[in-house]
């Protein structure tokens, strides 16, 4: 047994066990936010582990972020579930992805893709803190899903990706009167940089724009797909008494 299958059992073993059984450091909660991403099968139903303990679905929407909800972690990792209901003699069975999360982060958008590997789960995840101390607002996140060098030049910043790998826009600020900056994807070639799609974007304070970059299936360019985050920043630890709105979802809008 593979060493991600005997810590799945485990996890679950004690997630079942319940409150009475359970030690205070066993798990840990977090405000998650998700986005799928397969442009193959846009929409699947998966569960996560709710606050209470039990399996609850996982906020999916067709385009875009979603509104965060409180998901518990056992020992840290993030499980996802195709069913509210799970065999405890066959945990793995009903199991589409899991990821561990740091433990530093108590809000996170979590990316689920493909994983196109028959031997491993369904699904791999990745994971982005969500913080605004992490991810202030007014800068952009650029994730290359592909397994080619790429780069981007988003106003006065041009920063290279690493395949797999996410990098930090800081906040542009050489914009036009609309706010706007002229946006740009290469990827690298043996020889030079190729332009894969510019366009203007709009760059503000309030704005938190997520570029993915991806491949489809028969498809030798990469695609780019733009999440822009127009919610609120929200606390994840109101005072006593106090009650927080939850965040707008954000828009999509796809190159």
């Amino acid at each position: 047994m593979s060493t991600i299958k005997h810590l799945v059992i485990i996890l679950f073993a004690g997630a079942m066990c319940g409150a009475a059984c359970a030690e205070p450091e066993a798990s840990s909660k977090v405000r998650l936010r998700a986005v799928l991403h397969d442009p193959m099968k846009p929409f699947v139903e998966m569960y996560v582990t709710g606050p209470s303990g039990a399996l609850e679905r996982l906020n999916l929407a067709m385009e875009g972020l979603t509104e965060a909800q409180t998901v518990t972690l056992p020992k840290g990792v993030l499980l996802l579930y195709s069913s509210a209901t799970v065999d405890a003699t066959k945990p793995l069975a009903n199991l589409l992805a899991s990821v561990v999360v740091p433990e530093t982060v108590k809000q996170a958008i979590v990316f689920i893709l493909p994983s196109n590997e028959p031997e491993k789960l369904p699904y791999k995840l990745m994971v982005l803190n969500d913080s605004t101390a992490a991810f202030p607002r007014g800068e952009s996140r650029v994730i290359n899903m592909t397994r080619m060098p790429l780069a981007v030049r988003a106003g006065e910043h041009a920063l290279e990706i690493a395949p797999g790998k996410l990098v930090a826009v800081p906040r542009v600020t050489k914009l036009n009167a609309l706010n706007q900056a002229q946006t740009s994807f290469y990827r690298k070639t043996d020889t030079e940089w190729l332009l894969l799609a510019e366009r203007p974007m709009q760059y503000t304070p309030t704005l938190r724009n997520i570029f993915l970059v991806y491949l489809m299936p028969n498809v030798e360019e990469p695609q780019i797909r733009t999440l822009v985050d127009t919610s609120a920043p929200t606390s994840i630890t109101p005072a006593a008494g106090t009650a927080t709105k939850p965040p707008v979802p954000v828009a999509a809008r796809p190159h």
